[in-house]
């Protein structure tokens, strides 16, 4: 009996089941991240917050979309974890930080599309990396991203304004020249009517008696040679005329 109640000892060991907290599934899902698995880890961040929302789990969540091309989603994460809030002034100002990253990302995209408002974008991105150096003043990374960003809103500002410009110097022009194709279609219109008169009113007509220089100067010739002629029959009628008389003579 007691071989037989050891094996039903052994045949049944006991097992003892412990639940899995909030923090155990932040670091199976650190783990998760560290090893590139993104969409693992974005599993075991939200099962730690439905256990405990926390600063740390909202944050870890908004990373692990963000490496997932999935800004917008990340932001809210973020803006969660803000709304819970932290004593460590340096993961207030990381999240702080990484907020400015997304808004920085999405000025340059919108700069880079026609209608894009990248100076809305760009001053957002501002103002979350000064919050970023309020928590931590000596960020050098989170310092010269706000340097980047503040560039690129002057530069989009002065294009936007440059471009509001431009479009009234557009219209201007525009205008000059519709005025000038005006004035060029009346002008036009002008002289195709004074054709148009012209080709109506009579002409002067030729007399019959009027002719050219050329055809004076024929006759002139003409009657030049008829005189020539005229004049050698008169010699040639008077040499006759001597020649009968003194032939009779």
């Amino acid at each position: 009996m007691r071989k037989l109640l050891l094996l039903l000892v052994f045949s049944f060991p006991f097992v003892v089941v412990t639940a899995q907290s909030a923090r155990d599934f932040i670091r199976m899902g650190n783990k998760a991240y560290r090893e590139k698995q993104y969409d693992k880890a974005e599993t075991m961040y939200l099962k730690s917050i439905a256990k405990d929302p926390t600063f740390e789990g909202y944050y870890n969540l908004g990373n692990a979309y963000v490496m997932q091309m999935k800004d917008s989603t990340a932001f809210e994460n973020y803006m969660k974890a803000d709304s819970i809030g932290t004593n460590d002034p340096m993961r207030k100002a990381r999240n702080f930080h990484n907020m400015g990253n997304i808004w920085y990302a999405q000025g340059m995209a919108a700069s880079r599309q026609q209608g894009g408002n990248a100076v809305a974008a760009f001053q957002r991105a501002v103002d979350f990396y000064k919050s970023s150096l309020r928590c931590n003043p000596k960020d050098d990374e989170t310092r010269y991203n706000l340097a980047m960003a503040q560039h690129q809103l002057k530069k989009n500002q002065d294009q936007q304004q440059n471009g509001g410009n431009n479009n009234d110097q557009n219209k201007d022009k525009q205008d000059q020249d519709k005025q000038q194709q005006q004035q060029q279609q009346q002008d036009q219109q002008k002289k195709d009517e004074d054709k148009q008169q012209q080709k109506q009113q009579p002409q002067p007509q030729q007399k019959k008696d009027d002719m050219s220089d050329q055809a004076a100067e024929q006759l002139l010739n003409s009657a030049q040679q008829d005189e020539k002629g005229v004049q050698r029959k008169v010699n040639k009628n008077q040499n006759n005329k001597r020649r009968s008389l003194e032939k009779d003579w």
